[in-house]
């Protein structure tokens, strides 16, 4: 079972932002968050010339740096959807933060703010929470743009409740909508 939630918004609202204070609150309560990230663009974390970029570039598909404190996992992707495998390596986590993944109907929290987008681009249903400097006519929990400590109570409570908990073939329906 994962606790899985996901944070939207259009590009340049703040997703990151709010997922950096949460996971900082949250961190700070004991929790073990991991955060997986969607970009549309294309990356690169290895550096040129480095081991690791030198194996990748000569084919290996799955490169992996490890010292005493971390580790970094590089895997060149024959899936178009590698979402399902990442949160499955996710699962020691007690809560997995999805910033994007925008189309999935995992339950979220949106961000919007009046400078920027004031659509709601969530279905109702899979809406928990909107943090924004705007005050929606909708009812679901509202939070303002830097409330970190009680956007990560709420959630907190996400999760005692098992609002977020989801299992193996919960996860893959999801991923197939």
């Amino acid at each position: 079972m994962y606790n899985v939630l996901s944070i939207v918004s259009y590009s340049g609202v703040g997703k990151t932002t709010l997922i950096e204070g949460i996971v900082k609150e949250l961190s700070k309560e004991g929790y073990n968050v991991g955060v997986i990230k969607h970009t549309c663009h294309d990356f690169e974390m290895d550096e040129e010339g480095k081991d690791t970029y030198k194996h990748r570039k000569s084919g290996a598909r799955k490169v992996c740096i490890i010292s005493n404190k971390r580790l970094a996992y590089i895997e060149e992707l024959k899936d178009k959807n590698p979402l399902y495998k990442m949160i499955r390596f996710y699962e020691d986590m007690d809560l997995i933060i999805i910033e994007g993944y925008k189309n999935y109907r995992f339950k979220r929290l949106e961000v919007t703010r009046k400078d920027k987008y004031k659509d709601i681009l969530s279905n109702k249903s899979d809406l928990i929470g909107i943090i924004s400097d705007i005050e929606y006519d909708l009812n679901v929990k509202q939070f303002g743009l830097n409330d970190y400590k009680t956007i990560s109570k709420y959630i907190e409570s996400c999760i005692k409740n098992n609002t977020l908990k989801l299992n193996d073939s919960e996860i893959k329906n999801i991923l197939k909508e």
